[in-house]
This record gives structure tokens, sequence and C-alpha cells, in this order.
């Protein structure tokens, strides 16, 4: 939307000779006085390869309550049937939201974490029993994947492979659900928290709490991680710390992905939205008078609603995006 000017010249090095030399000629066009082209006002239509928030957000809709009376709500995630499922660190329980808003318990087990395998069984990260387990929804069995393990948050492949980030340690680690063999994939991550993988499940991207970026990896034909990078810049606020301005940490926490690319992370900032190239869409605000926003997932019919764990409650707002 920018008038603009290009003065192409040849024969010159990478320094300032040509620059200078024509300097007095922009400075007398950015100045002059007669009529400019008129410039169009609206640029959607000049940015159909830009995933920008006005193509994401639906006039009228706003964060609304979906569900409450949890004691805690953490390790969001969605199903194809557009059900909303919620762990309750707090009162304890695993629970189901319908498309039709009805709330469920479907089993006492719990975890910061937890996603659907292949098999139809839930994986919880169960850091307060040092382990990862299986559970089947129909018989309530308990199958004990991983021992001696501090796991925050993980996603399940269709290969039945789990990664599952280790706070602590800083490492993201591989964990076969047939052999249960584990080993660690990526390490040297400033507190990782939240994980996701891209639709095609080729990237594995991966929240700092502490740290100021979400690192993402290609994941290799056996599930090994690499080309790693800092792919996502996360806001941080600004706190003031023996009267010197410091960086707080972020506090990326639950992502998830949508059927675009989209990348939705949540964070002290709000809900920040990254296309598929890592670049910053837009930050969306938490719900007013909520808690830090920790999870997030993709829900409800045809999987359009952007559901958020905040505190003891779960919020919901209808994009356009589909969950996948």
């Amino acid at each position: 939307g920018y008038d603009v000017r290009f003065d192409w010249t040849e024969g010159y090095g990478h320094n300032s000779q040509r620059g200078g030399a024509i300097f007095p000629d922009a400075m007398r066009w950015l100045w002059r006085k007669e009529p400019t082209a008129s410039l169009p006002g609206k640029t959607s239509d000049d940015l159909a390869g830009d995933l920008t928030l006005n193509k994401l957000l639906i006039p009228g809709e706003d964060w609304q309550l979906l569900a409450g009376d949890f004691g805690a709500t953490d390790g969001l995630s969605g199903d194809a049937e557009g059900n909303l499922y919620v762990n309750d660190p707090a009162k304890g329980g695993y629970w189901r939201i319908g498309v039709d808003g009805k709330k469920t318990q479907i089993s006492p087990e719990w975890g910061s974490g937890a996603r659907t395998a292949p098999d139809g069984r839930t994986v919880f990260c169960q850091g307060a029993h040092s382990r990862i387990a299986a559970v089947d929804p129909k018989t309530g069995a308990v199958e004990v994947l991983a021992e001696q393990v501090q796991p925050n948050d993980l996603v399940v492949t269709p290969q039945g492979w789990i990664y599952f980030t280790d706070t602590a340690k800083g490492e993201v680690v591989f964990l076969d659900m047939k052999s249960k063999s584990a080993r660690t994939a990526a390490s040297g991550i400033s507190a990782p928290n939240g994980i996701a993988l891209s639709p095609d499940g080729g990237t594995l991207a991966v929240s700092e709490y502490t740290g100021s970026y979400v690192r993402a990896w290609r994941v290799g034909v056996q599930g090994e991680l690499d080309a790693g990078l800092p792919w996502m810049t996360l806001r941080q606020r600004t706190e003031t710390t023996s009267g010197k301005p410091v960086k707080a940490p972020s506090a990326g926490d639950g992502m998830v992905s949508d059927t675009d690319g989209r990348w939705y992370v949540t964070s002290a900032a709000g809900l920040q939205v990254f296309d598929p190239t890592g670049r910053e869409c837009g930050l969306l605000t938490s719900p007013p008078a909520s808690r830090q926003l920790t999870s997030v997932a993709l829900a409800g019919a045809n999987r359009e609603w952007l559901c958020a764990a905040a505190g003891d409650k779960i919020f919901r707002r209808r994009i356009a995006a589909k969950g996948w």
C-alpha cells in the first residue's frame, strides 16, 4: 500500500557511494508537492500468501466461557468428532466436553498432558507418578510405557511414536509405544514445555517456558529429530528488577497447529499465532478476568473452535480455521 520508486543503477559496489549521490533526489521525491496516486485502503487481497489475523478472526466472535467448575485445567486436545478433552490436575480425572457442551468424566486417570494414540488408548504424562501411561477408555486398563521419567507434555504420531518434554532436563524424549524404548531426541532447550506436530507430521515444535523461542525440528523416517532451530519468537514482558528493566520469562506453554499450518502457542502475553514459516501472525489477548492461558486445542463442530485452558475454566472462540 506504500507509494514507491525504484532507482536501478549498475556499476557501483556495495557501499554508500550511489546512495549518497541520489540522496538529494530521494528527499525531493519524498517531499514533492504534486499529487500522488490514490493508494488502496484495503490490502487484504494483496496478501494472498500471508496468514494474517484478518484471515483467522471472525467479526463479532470473541472468547466465551465453555466450561468451569474444574479444580484446574491442562493438557487440552480434540478429536475428529469435535470432542474436547481436559485434564484436571487439582480434582483429578480426565474429562470430555462434547460438541453439545456436555461434560463427562471418562477416566479417573489424569496428567499434565494427554493424547489419543492410534490404538484408541489415551496416553498420559503422569509426572506425579514418574511415568507415562496408556489407558484403555473402555476397560480402564492401565499400561505403563515408561518409568522414572518426568514428562510435561506430549504428542503421539500415527506410527505410535511418543515425543514428550522433560522440562527439568531441558530435553525432548522419543518413546516407542510398541518396544517401550526411549532415547533423548533433542537437548539444550530452555525449560521445554508445550509440544505439537505440523499437520503433515514432518515438523515437531516445542515451546520454551523460561526462554524466548518455540524451537522446531525435522522428524526423520526413524523418528529422529534433526535440523533444530529457534523458529518462532515468543513475546516477553519487561519487568523491573533492582531498578533495572529485565525480560520476564515467556511462559511458553501448550500449543497446537491447524490444517493450514498455523501454530497457536499459549504464553504469559496471551495466545500467539504463527504462520507455517514461523512468522508471527498476531497476538490474541487472554479472555477477560481469566488466569494465564496454559493449554490450547481445536475442537467443537467442524473443529473450528479455538479452546483455551485458563485456571479452572475453559474458554472458546470460533475462528476461520480448522483442527486436524
